[in-house]
């Protein structure tokens, strides 16, 4: 009796964090510092440069760098769960403060975001870590690749519909200050909702009680012995130094240096959104079969040539191959996302909170460097060092160039990373080759006819609407198949996909 109960619990908590997330995630992806949606809110509401953007950019990672003792000291006070819903409560709540600043004085406005978004921000960065420890001794490990695949694939979707929306409503109440603090309050509504899902999840009394013997500062240093989490790390770490160079500038390109309207740097927004909702299971699937590593060296691989060529031919001339880009890129962020945290949490011991601790802290101190001194190659270049094939160069060509080069030379520190039963990427490859979701021509012919013709304009209307009844239903039943029907349930999606 008391087994199916556990069973039962089991089954509601997954349900119910999948439910939080397609609250949460949404509202932190119109929230967070290096995002388009908040870089977008900088520069058209605010009328910050490349300095401030860089700072703004580096914000999460300074914070996740702080974290570690912070959350240290916290979990001699609190268990993983009150930690957790006290990041909720102080990163939404900041967010609703931000509709008022329309009515301070325009001196105090820029101090007012800096604070708020800190706050906000570091509570997102201490929330991640109770969370990532949290969830690891609820979800199984054979289980972790399908149903957080599945579960990123419903959170996805809302995602994707939340940040149209919200790019529709601030081109239309002309990028103004009010407009965006509106939408920074109702995300923090969002992310106050999930907090009431969250409330009923039921964890191990690991997660809920206080630890007898709290942790001390000593405990950091842990994860610093196992020299295989630490080639992990630097992995990470660099390939966000690198990454983090050009990409918080993404926006500031589209909007500054291309001129296009807010609607433009929305769509692409969601285009790389339906990337990962087109992938999202087929990586899941991978990972369980061939392990997390050759997965993420395919998906970076994929990523890199993609940003640079993509990047390297914007122009005013030739712009709309990005919503190809996008598409691809999407894709592979949430491979990289997925494949990073399950390797992650796979390669730590039993108590993984330190190890996320330290895997954030290390990762965002090389990573923060990214926009900081991408922020200042952009005060060194001219704006327009050249012109090629009748189209400017400009100082974005130069900078989004280099760092993805630097981003395909770093992709080799993932050889030096060992784990365990992991497959050689080649048959990553011929695998993918055989699976619909990473078929190039009939992704891309499926966008394409969806995107440019009218009758696939109509089309994508009527699939979408059925999609928002289908994420409903799905969120009542998620969890529960993966808990009820175990691994037939989780391949037989996939074998169709192969087919």
């Amino acid at each position: 009796m008391n087994q199916r109960l556990r069973h039962r619990e089991l089954l509601l908590s997954l349900k119910y964090a999948t439910i939080e997330a397609c609250f949460s995630v949404p509202m932190l992806n119109l929230t967070m510092p290096s995002f388009p949606f908040v870089i977008a809110f900088a520069v058209m509401a605010l009328g910050w440069g490349p300095g401030a953007i860089g700072l703004m950019a580096a914000l999460p990672h300074f914070c996740n760098l702080v974290q570690p003792p912070l959350a240290t000291w916290l979990r001699g006070r609190m268990s993983l769960y009150q930690i957790m819903a006290l990041s909720f409560l102080l990163s939404a709540t900041p967010w609703g403060l931000v509709a008022g600043l329309p009515f301070l004085e325009e001196t105090h406005r820029d101090s007012a975001f800096a604070v708020l978004l800190t706050i906000a921000t570091l509570a997102n960065s201490l929330g991640s870590v109770a969370w990532s420890a949290a969830i690891s001794e609820l979800v199984p490990p054979w289980l972790s690749g399908s149903y957080f695949g599945r579960r990123n694939l419903v959170f996805g979707f809302w995602t994707l519909v939340t940040v149209i929306v919200a790019s529709w409503a601030a081109e239309k109440g002309n990028n103004s200050l009010l407009t965006f603090g509106w939408i920074f309050a109702v995300a923090g509504m969002g992310r106050l909702i999930g907090f009431l899902f969250l409330t009923r999840m039921k964890f191990p009394p690991s997660v809920m009680l206080r630890e007898e013997d709290p942790p001390d500062l000593a405990e950091i240093g842990e994860p610093l012995r196992s020299l295989n989490y630490l080639k992990l790390v630097a992995f990470v770490g660099v390939w966000g130094l690198l990454l983090n160079l050009g990409q918080p500038f993404y926006t500031v390109f589209l909007l500054e240096g291309l001129k296009r309207p807010m609607s433009d740097v929305g769509l692409l927004t969601a285009l790389a959104g339906v990337g990962g909702l087109l992938t999202l299971r087929g990586w899941g699937w991978l990972c369980d079969r061939y392990g997390s590593k050759p997965v993420l060296y395919v998906a970076s691989l994929v990523w890199a040539l993609t940003g640079l060529v993509s990047w390297s031919l914007a122009g005013e001339r030739f712009f709309w191959h990005l919503a190809v880009a996008f598409l691809v890129v999407g894709a592979t962020t949430a491979c990289f996302q997925l494949c990073q945290f399950n390797l992650m949490l796979k390669l730590a011991p039993a108590n993984k909170a330190p190890y996320v601790a330290v895997f954030l802290a290390l990762t965002s101190l090389l990573t923060a460097a990214g926009p900081l001194l991408g922020g200042l190659i952009l005060k060194l270049l001219p704006d327009a060092p050249g012109v090629f094939l009748g189209q400017t160069i400009r100082d974005y060509h130069l900078l989004i160039a280099g760092s993805m080069v630097g981003c395909l030379l770093s992709v080799h520190l993932l050889d030096f990373v060992r784990e365990e039963a992991a497959h050689e990427p080649e048959e990553v490859w011929k695998t993918m080759r055989r699976m619909r979701p990473f078929n190039p021509m009939l992704t891309l012919t499926s966008a394409a006819q969806m995107v440019l013709t009218p009758g696939g304009l109509m089309g994508l209307t009527r699939n979408s609407w059925r999609q928002l009844r289908r994420h409903a239903r799905i969120l009542g039943t998620v969890g529960g198949e993966i808990v009820e029907g175990g691994k037939d349930v989780l391949k037989a999606p996939f074998d169709r996909d192969e087919r």
